[in-house]
């Protein structure tokens, strides 16, 4: 019979918790078993048990031996503890904000202080590597969240994304920083405040025994919103912040485009101009150059063989033959790590009965965030997307309104979103050539008023001319048209650099 010991219940009103409470969420007392060395039910025993409840099924527990001891149950569940709060209605609807804790002790204060809707993650805080900052976060890989640290947050991540608003609550030193890093950016800035203890107090329970159950009250009532990017006040600026800006990878091209996170990168030219390459050469440069994972979405072109032999191309040098086995081993390993597919029907079948429209795909690509960690994104080409355009919403507002939303996405995630997008068919009727721009792009102004870049691919002959039409800041690059040449045997575009003291006339400025 599970019950909470006499002595475990005495250790608890020393922690500022009611026996009550922590027996009403099922903690109990155990040993182990002299037979296997299991844990076991026992109201003498010497071991702290907290049954992991999923769906009201226990499919986990946490023991906890004084003074700090802690290990789980071989084959558990990972999810939270008191993980069927998430399901609360009052979170749907943004009555409540869940308070996420580094321990179950930390949960139980908030719930034994009167605020029921708290929940912990079940393997505490990560440590900060040597040399890093708290917030100084490793991209994360396609495995990570699946089976490693965070895996918790995967498996309730449908559950989360129904919850509006969360008050992350970890420890007050280095490690408990990071994991609220962690949580943050999988979670969203915008949905998340953190909060501040009084000076000697490290987390929730330490504020219940040095200062009261109110003062604990206080600290989840007056959470602060993290920064949202665009969304600031003043004060809650740590400094005089500049944008962050990243170099594209190509050579000689430092200043002439950077690119920064939360951004929207318009690419368009005419057909066979090669645009879509120049986007995987991009992308492949910023996977290679900053670590990025990146997400693509490309409904015209085939992921095998296509976009794997373009890549398998990058990574080599030169087009792979069948007698360079441990070559494209070694590219397909990089492109497994660095890049992941946004596909309907990977298979090929045409058995799918997925919408494969702009809600999907930022469904899906929050969902490689969250996995993978993905800091771009790249939708290629924009027409081919199924366009669920309400009734009395013209074509132009329809795209008008597609692009907010990719921009929130940007923003919220801090994800650069690269649209490849077809300009109108006039451009080039009858045989006529002429320099695309990017009101020439089909559909709404939009394109050209609501981008961060606006690029433009022109080929004459195996000439590339790349023409950057839009830049927001300054920054982030300087307008003008650059001469690229393609290298056919690597796979990659290469700058023709001008010389340095005709860099303004070159550039157009």
């Amino acid at each position: 019979m599970r019950v909470l010991g006499q002595a475990a219940g005495i250790w608890f009103e020393k922690r500022g918790i009611s026996a009550e409470t922590a027996a009403r969420y099922n903690v109990y007392t155990g040993s182990k078993s002299d037979f296997d060395g299991a844990v076991i039910p026992n109201p003498r025993g010497n071991i702290l048990v907290f049954p992991y409840v999923d769906h009201g099924v226990d499919v986990g527990e946490k023991y906890r031996l004084h003074p700090k001891q802690f290990w789980q149950r071989t084959g558990g569940k990972k999810t939270f503890w008191n993980a069927d709060v998430l399901d609360d209605p009052a979170l749907h609807d943004g009555r409540a904000a869940l308070v996420i804790t580094e321990g179950e002790i930390d949960a139980l204060t908030a719930i034994d202080c009167g605020y029921p809707f708290a929940a912990s993650v079940p393997d505490g805080a990560p440590p900060v590597p040597d040399g890093k900052r708290p917030d100084d976060l490793e991209p994360v890989t396609p495995t990570d969240d699946q089976s490693g640290k965070f895996e918790y947050m995967w498996n309730n991540r449908e559950r989360l994304k129904k919850i509006k608003r969360f008050i992350i609550a970890a420890d007050a030193d280095a490690p408990g920083q990071r994991l609220a890093a962690e949580i943050v950016r999988r979670l969203s800035a915008a949905k998340c405040s953190f909060v501040l203890y009084p000076d000697g107090c490290k987390d929730l329970n330490d504020v219940r025994q040095r200062l009261g159950s109110s003062k604990v009250m206080e600290i989840i009532n007056s959470a602060q919103p993290y920064p949202v990017r665009g969304l600031y006040r003043l004060s809650e600026y740590p400094g005089a912040l500049e944008l962050q800006t990243f170099p594209c990878g190509w050579d000689g091209w430092t200043h002439i485009l950077r690119l920064f996170l939360g951004e929207f990168l318009v690419v368009s030219g005419v057909p066979s101009h090669g645009k879509t390459v120049w986007v995987l050469n991009l992308v492949a440069n910023l996977a290679t150059l900053h670590g990025w994972p990146v997400a693509i979405c490309s409904p015209e072109m085939p992921t095998v063989p296509v976009i794997r032999d373009r890549f398998r191309r990058f990574y080599i040098g030169h087009k792979p033959v069948l007698s360079e086995p441990d070559l494209i081993a070694r590219a397909d390993d990089w492109i497994e790590r660095n890049f992941v597919f946004l596909d309907t029907d990977p298979t090929g079948t045409g058995e799918s009965d997925e919408n494969f429209d702009l809600e999907w795909i930022i469904e899906r690509a929050t969902d490689a965030v969250l996995r993978d960690g993905i800091r771009a994104l790249v939708i290629d080409p924009w027409n081919e997307i199924e366009h669920a355009r309400g009734k009395m919403e013209s074509t132009s507002d329809y795209i008008a309104r597609g692009i907010r939303m990719l921009k929130r996405f940007a923003r919220l995630y801090g994800v650069v979103v690269i649209v490849v997008a077809h300009p109108t068919k006039e451009v080039g009727k009858d045989g006529r050539h002429r320099t695309v721009t990017l009101y020439d792009v089909e559909g709404s102004a939009a394109w050209f008023n609501k981008a961060d870049h606006g690029i433009i691919v022109e080929r004459r002959g195996n000439v590339t001319t790349v023409h950057i039409q839009k830049v927001r800041f300054e920054e982030s690059g300087v307008v003008g048209s650059y001469v690229m040449k393609f290298d056919q045997i690597a796979g990659r575009f290469k700058p023709e650099l001008a010389p340095e003291d005709d860099i303004a006339a070159w550039t157009g400025g």
